[in-house]
């Protein structure tokens, strides 16, 4: 009988099997490769913008922090979120014994609805409430109604919401430095959390 949960077409393994224990990062089953992406990649990123922009705003040490802690989840959360070990996991129908963490995680409303790191923006940089208010209504929103179109539209649907958040952030008010948080947060959550892609593995028993 063929297997319903792997599968080789057109040269792409497909594995669906979520086994081992869960990691918050990576999913089940991640290769050295998609561990290296989901807990390191990122890290460069904070790097760069401090040497490249942050330096010379003359930010306290306490927005220096909270920024970089903003583009490690952001980043982290987007590379985390695309890889095969952590998709087949996010859109598995498979029966599993989750803790609290990975029941969370796992949660196509639930996890989206408890990011409010936006918030922490207009608690240290000058902008206003509503700059953390629109982005996650924005969020919100595209999150519902995304799932509520057929799944084969999800793809475009998502990246027609991240096009416009690149839009909106150019013409809304943002924080100086860190003008493209907002659209990667919309790209971490609607795109890369809640559009299910299928888990290519580099063999089918990966």
């Amino acid at each position: 009988m063929m297997s319903t949960t792997k599968a080789t077409i057109n040269s792409a393994h497909i594995n669906w099997d979520c086994e081992g224990k869960f990691n918050f990062t990576t999913g089940f089953g991640a290769t050295k490769a998609e561990s290296i992406i989901a807990n390191y990649a990122a890290l460069i990123a904070p790097v760069i913008l401090y040497f490249f922009s942050w330096h010379a705003l003359a930010w306290s040490s306490l927005q220096v922090v909270v920024a970089a802690l903003l583009t490690l989840d952001m980043i982290g959360g987007v590379l985390s979120n695309s890889l095969g070990s952590m998709k087949r996991f996010l859109h598995t129908d498979q029966s599993l014994e989750l803790s609290w963490m990975g029941k969370l995680v796992g949660s196509k409303f639930l996890f989206p609805s408890v990011h409010f790191q936006l918030f922490a923006v207009p608690l240290c940089f000058d902008i206003g409430w509503s700059y953390a208010f629109i982005w996650y209504g924005v969020m919100m929103s595209a999150i519902v109604f995304l799932h509520a179109m057929p799944m084969y539209l999800h793809r475009p649907i998502a990246l027609i919401v991240v096009m416009i958040s690149i839009i909106l952030a150019t013409l809304l008010a943002s924080p100086v430095g860190l003008e493209w948080l907002a659209p990667i947060f919309i790209i971490k959550l609607v795109l890369s959390h809640g559009v299910r892609e299928e888990p290519y593995r580099p063999t089918l028993s990966d």
